[in-house]
């Protein structure tokens, strides 16, 4: 399912949208409604985060999320059990979790099952690069799944080589130092680390961490190959529900398309 992936970046759209969304927020039937609707807004590939007790990366949009998911009893099961809800949906999926679950699941038996369940990549912030002798990473390439490896700004130098080597599908990066949430601008800090990132890795390159307005897509065109909205979204339905949701998307989407 990597080949997924690849095949949806290579499209022709000059900029491509990822969304965030977290299992079961605010209840299971609610997250299915709200991939399909992302789907049929134009977005290309959605992460589904497995809600975390302490989600490290995240700020107070996605922790409260997360949160409010854990009090209605959601499990690692539940999650998967989501995927097969969302077996009509046609873009790539992916899991982004925290290192923790996994383990806690069993490696290997977490990632036959993302494969099984025909997700396509995980995304997994927190693990140590050098988890022992990379076996996540070799295990969920042989499944066929893409580790999509994050980084940020503050990245030491040797450990961006090594990750630029070994990420599969695209390169996350953080436009900006720090956790998750909606940012009034884009930094220069971040725009800067793009550029040195283009340098050092030939996958397609994915953005986020404060994307929330469609003028930050416009400064970000030509620039990463991928936005990634998450905590703006979760608050736009919080705000307005699905409605909210999709009338923000598709005008992402008429900006990504505009040339």
């Amino acid at each position: 399912m990597l080949s997924k992936i690849t095949n949806q970046l290579q499209r022709e759209k000059p900029l491509k949208l990822m969304t965030h969304v977290v299992a079961g927020y605010p209840d299971m039937a609610t997250t299915v409604q709200t991939v399909k609707l992302m789907e049929q807004c134009g977005v290309d590939i959605i992460e589904i985060q497995l809600p975390f007790t302490d989600p490290i990366a995240d700020g107070p949009t996605i922790l409260k999320a997360c949160q409010k998911s854990l009090d209605k009893g959601t499990t690692v099961n539940h999650c998967f059990d989501l995927l097969d809800a969302l077996q009509d949906v046609h873009i790539p999926l992916l899991f982004m979790t925290y290192f923790n679950i996994p383990y806690r699941f069993g490696i290997e038996k977490f990632i036959n099952l993302a494969a099984k369940k025909k997700l396509c990549g995980l995304i997994v912030p927190d693990i140590p690069f050098d988890e022992p002798e990379g076996s996540f990473f070799k295990k969920t390439v042989a499944a066929g799944l893409a580790p999509v490896m994050v980084v940020s700004p503050t990245t030491a130098k040797k450990r961006l080589e090594t990750i630029t080597r070994h990420g599969r599908g695209f390169i996350y990066t953080t436009l900006k130092t720090g956790i998750t949430g909606a940012s009034a601008s884009i930094s220069r800090e971040g725009l800067d680390f793009i550029n040195y990132l283009k340098k050092k890795s030939s996958l397609p390159i994915a953005a986020g961490f404060g994307i929330s307005t469609t003028e930050h897509l416009q400064l970000l065109k030509g620039k990463i190959d991928m936005a990634i909205i998450g905590s703006k979204l979760i608050n736009d339905f919080n705000k307005g529900g699905l409605s909210a949701v999709a009338a923000f998307l598709k005008s992402c989407r008429r900006v990504c398309e505009a040339r």
